[in-house]
């Protein structure tokens, strides 16, 4: 009951602003708590926050820096890959065309080399067919001259001195008239 009476009177006496707004005492002290938090704060904690947050701020701009530093060297290594990439496949090609132009001139002589061989085969075929045909030639004139003297002597033999005469006249100018 005595709380009923209590809350009675303080209905009664006060207004609904006083209700809100603490005693004028308890105001002044935790103003003044709040001053001195308040300084201890500001002299103390908020500067050694800054200065966390400064680091922290920093760091992160370090690694923000360091991260960019090795995004550049990684491109700066992928062209150079690329580089590398694309002048091997220049050299392998370089490598390629060279081979096919050593195999092309290689294939070159070889075609020349048997044409000169086959040009020495066919001359030393002419040069052997001439000597044969030489050698037969003479062989058949050695046996004309032969079966000839021998068909003279015979044919000399049956004919009277005045016949071998006009014959060997008639020799004579045929070998004039054809010279």
């Amino acid at each position: 009951m005595n709380l009923e009476v209590l809350f009675a009177e303080a209905e009664e006496s006060s207004s609904g602003l006083d209700l809100l707004l603490p005693a004028t005492s308890e105001l002044v002290a935790g103003v003044a708590a709040f001053a001195i938090v308040f300084f201890f704060i500001w002299k103390w904690a908020l500067p050694a926050l800054n200065t966390i947050l400064e680091e922290r701020a920093s760091a992160i701009e370090g690694q923000i820096k360091e991260a960019e530093s090795t995004k550049a060297e990684a491109e700066s290594t992928k062209a150079e890959y690329a580089k590398l990439v694309s002048n091997a496949n220049t050299e392998v090609q370089q490598i390629i065309d060279d081979g096919k132009a050593a195999a092309e001139k290689v294939r070159e002589e070889m075609i020349d080399q048997a044409r000169k061989e086959a040009e020495a085969i066919v001359e030393k075929a002419k040069s052997d067919s001439d000597a044969e045909k030489e050698r037969l030639s003479s062989e058949i004139s050695a046996q004309v001259a032969d079966l000839s003297l021998a068909i003279s002597q015979k044919v000399a033999s049956s004919m009277s001195e005045e016949d071998q005469k006009d014959l060997i006249k008639k020799f004579i100018k045929d070998m004039e008239s054809s010279s």
